[in-house]
């Protein structure tokens, strides 16, 4: 009895502090250091996966389970029928090497849980991630003053590397993608804010998370990702609250506004000409001017298109994964490295019914969390706590709505962030308040 006891108080003590230790690590060195961060990581999850028999029990795993034995017949259907996919230029091996952005994330979604488990536990996260993206504003203040590394720490286990400036005029950081460095920055964004928003703070601390606030923004903009500007758009109200768009709405309206007489040929050239005298040509420019005559015509919408021909074509199984810029060559002579959305491009990959499953779910998620915060007026909840989830919910929408859009999902950091925000939300879920 003694000896079940000291276990029992071992496992406790051990397992599950080493194990939020290592979730907190992982996070904290996920924009930074990748590769150590999922060693971390994954230590997280074995220790979560110890108690397997609630990952089973668990019913909001099912729509996961199905999803993955979908993904795997299709992965089998085009290894059984090889020989046709190879004569089309595509490879069936890349169906197998591309459930790797998915099966390990299905489980990631339970096992993450135990360390979101509490607001206290979601708050402590925010701060890791908020904490290790500083990384990245010093990559992009490093770049604005052409210092570009290579650099290198622990014999070449970590290297940062980025573009020089005059090659990509954008500022992309150690991502070297200004997309994927502006996604993460505006995924991140809420979290500063709710941060900044808190209450009672001693005035230095707030000084501080000011700054940082100040920094996320200009690096933001300093991106041109239209993904995230239009991230940092939506985001901040749902932070705020809905009394700040008394005074939101107006100004976002205005400049849309006159955004619009900027880019839309509807108005007159001289009130255009003189529009682009007073507005930053690093504004307008990221948004050329709009013909809804030939709106078929633009890359995004081409693209789009394309991908729901494809899917038409083999709407069970899929062409196999990486499969959609070998089809658009073939059809367009033009190669294009994915679909610019990622449910489409999933379809694509491997079938209707995968993608109608997770982004089913996703939707779900987002809408029962936000019908939750809605009724935090009502509730005895800790001020910080509700600014803090209404981040978590505010990060995964921006997630959303960039992938309808664009794909940054395969790099692993933004996949990881992703399946974070998403067991975060899973456990605001489960959590009783009153």
């Amino acid at each position: 009895m003694f000896k079940n006891f000291s276990n029992k108080i071992f496992n406790d003590l051990t397992f599950n502090k080493t194990g939020y230790l290592s979730f907190l690590i992982g996070v904290f060195l996920l924009p930074s250091a990748v590769g150590i961060s999922i060693i971390f990581l994954f230590y997280a999850l074995i220790i979560s996966f110890l108690n397997v028999d609630e990952f089973i029990k668990d019913k909001w795993n099912y729509p996961f389970f199905l999803s993955g034995l979908l993904m795997l017949i299709s992965t089998f259907i085009h290894f059984l029928r090889y020989d046709y996919y190879v004569d089309l230029g595509l490879d069936p091996k890349l169906s197998l090497l591309g459930l790797v952005n998915w099966l390990p994330f299905f489980l990631c979604f339970w096992g993450f849980q135990p360390y979101l488990n509490t607001p206290a536990k979601r708050i402590s996260t925010a701060k890791f991630l908020i904490s290790g993206s500083i990384a990245v504003i010093s990559s992009g203040i490093l770049q604005l003053l052409n210092i570009n590394g290579p650099f290198q720490l622990f014999n070449g286990l970590i290297i940062w590397f980025q573009k020089p400036l005059d090659e990509i005029g954008s500022i992309s950081g150690l991502f070297n993608n200004q997309n994927y460095a502006g996604l993460w920055m505006v995924m991140v964004w809420p979290f500063c804010l709710a941060a900044f928003l808190k209450p009672n703070r001693k005035i230095f601390k707030k000084i501080i998370l000011l700054l940082i606030c100040i920094l996320f923004v200009v690096f933001i903009c300093l991106t041109d990702s239209r993904n995230a500007l239009l991230g940092l758009v939506i985001s901040s109200p749902i932070v705020m609250g809905s009394a700040s768009l008394i005074w939101y709405l107006p100004t976002i309206f205005l400049g849309f506004f006159l955004l619009g007489l900027t880019v839309f040929p509807i108005f007159p050239e001289k009130l255009q000409i003189f529009m682009k005298s007073i507005i930053p040509s690093r504004l307008y420019t990221l948004f050329p001017e709009i013909g809804i005559k030939y709106l078929s015509t633009y890359p995004r919408v081409n693209k789009w298109l394309a991908a729901l021909i494809y899917i038409t074509e083999k709407p069970i199984f899929g062409w196999g994964a990486a499969s959609f810029p070998i089809l658009y060559q073939i059809n367009s002579g033009e190669w294009f490295g994915h679909a610019h959305n990622l449910p489409l491009e999933l379809a694509v990959n491997y079938g209707i019914f995968p993608s109608i499953i997770i982004f089913s779910y996703y939707s779900l998620l987002l809408f029962l969390s936000f019908r939750k915060i809605s009724k935090f007026s009502n509730q005895k909840i800790d001020f910080f706590h509700q600014l803090n989830q209404k981040a978590w919910v505010a990060s995964s929408l921006i997630f959303f709505i960039a992938h309808l859009a664009d794909i940054q999902y395969y790099d692993a950091r933004i996949s990881i962030f992703c399946w974070i925000l998403l067991a975060g939300l899973r456990s605001f879920l489960k959590e009783i308040t009153t």
